[in-house]
């Protein structure tokens, strides 16, 4: 018996949650910015008037994306794979922006091409993983091969130095490597080489290891926490649980470095206190949730683990950036998904939405009709 697959209906709900997070983005980066816009521009709506734009071309690529069959994207990973790769290359021998290699300048835009690897991670890991012949013969030294690459994209990112996004294209690894099914001795193997290369880095980079013995000094209490987390945790405590009220904070006043990017959160949490928290990681939630229910009823494997893999990296992306502002990890430079302003990032997490919303435009009726036929001939690619 042959699945029915539904044509046509996107997921509302998951693409319902995306917009109201940057709906609420919006309004917070205008509020967080507007200060700051002035001060440099005279402008207050300078940082907002970007950030639309930005907004604006990612949802054009969002829909754009969730009409075109994401098994197109199949035979295009290659190619963006090269590219990105000879980008992360590349941007090593640019000139340092905010201290930093991450920065690249194309045509007179500013982008972070370490943004695109995380989705290219997910896009090469559901091709290669998709097959099954493929599958069967990377039990070996063939997996391996496939770790040791992706592996490297994260060492380019580590190199810029960004310790954050390094971090998350490993996570990204190690969970594209579990949804296919690859065995627990061969993900023992792959953290015990994650630790001893982390290791290897943190000796060979002072800088990332000075902010990593520097985050574990502040936990124990042997030193104070960075400048950026005091701030941080004031806006926080002073949100309380309603907030100050919208546009009343005060912590964007050069007090909290990034109120509007990679601190965002504890703008938000200032103006609209505990319940604004609670607001996004509830629509953080609606996503996971719609994320795993289109991977679990994504009409082929290749989506499955295409479906699973960006909804992954959502999650993370926004553990690791809540992390940091709560002090549960070291300072990184990344920002809160669909939240904070910047044009890469934004970009890339709207782009890989439209690429749920085009799996579930062919997913299956239900689970309950899917797992019926599981084991499936037509599941696994020959």
């Amino acid at each position: 018996m042959m699945v029915s697959y539904k044509t046509g209906n996107a997921d509302r709900t998951l693409l319902g949650a995306v917009l109201i997070l940057v709906l609420l983005g919006i309004i917070i980066v205008f509020s967080a910015s507007s200060f700051r816009a002035v001060e440099k521009y005279g402008d207050p709506a300078q940082f907002l008037k970007l950030h639309l734009f930005k907004v604006g071309l990612g949802l054009v690529f969002l829909f754009w994306v969730s009409r075109m069959d994401y098994h197109r994207l199949r035979w295009m990973t290659p190619l963006m794979f090269i590219v990105v790769v000879g980008l992360l290359s590349g941007v090593l021998l640019m000139p340092r922006f905010h201290g930093t290699h991450r920065w690249m300048t194309l045509f007179g835009f500013r982008f972070q091409p370490s943004e695109f690897m995380k989705a290219v991670v997910v896009f090469y890991s559901a091709a290669v993983f998709a097959n099954k012949k493929r599958m069967d013969a990377l039990q070996g030294e063939g997996l391996s091969i496939h770790a040791v690459v992706l592996f490297l994209t994260a060492g380019l990112v580590f190199l810029e130095p960004d310790l954050g996004t390094a971090m998350v294209i490993v996570f990204l690894v190690f969970s594209m490597f579990f949804l296919a099914g690859v065995a627990w001795r061969s993900l023992a193997k792959m953290v015990s080489a994650t630790v001893f290369l982390v290791s290897v880095g943190m000796v060979l980079f002072p800088y990332q290891r000075k902010r990593v013995v520097d985050f574990f000094g502040s936990v124990v209490g042997s030193v104070p926490p960075s400048y950026q987390v005091k701030q941080s945790f004031i806006g926080l405590a002073r949100g309380g649980i309603l907030g100050v009220g919208f546009a009343e904070g005060k912590q964007k006043l050069y007090f909290l470095p990034e109120p509007f990017s990679d601190f965002i959160l504890a703008s938000l949490g200032e103006e609209l206190g505990f319940v604004g928290i609670v607001v996004v990681f509830g629509l953080l939630g609606i996503i996971l949730w719609r994320g795993v229910r289109i991977a679990l009823r994504a009409p082929d494997r290749y989506g499955y683990l295409l479906a699973g893999g960006i909804t992954t990296m959502i999650l993370i992306s926004a553990l690791v950036n809540a992390g940091v502002v709560v002090h549960l990890l070291p300072t990184t430079g990344l920002p809160f998904p669909f939240l904070s302003y910047g044009g890469s990032s934004l970009f890339v997490l709207l782009a890989v939405v439209g690429v749920l919303l085009n799996i579930s435009r062919q997913g299956v009726p239900s689970y309950k009709d899917f797992t019926s036929e599981r084991g499936r001939k037509d599941w696994w690619e020959e």
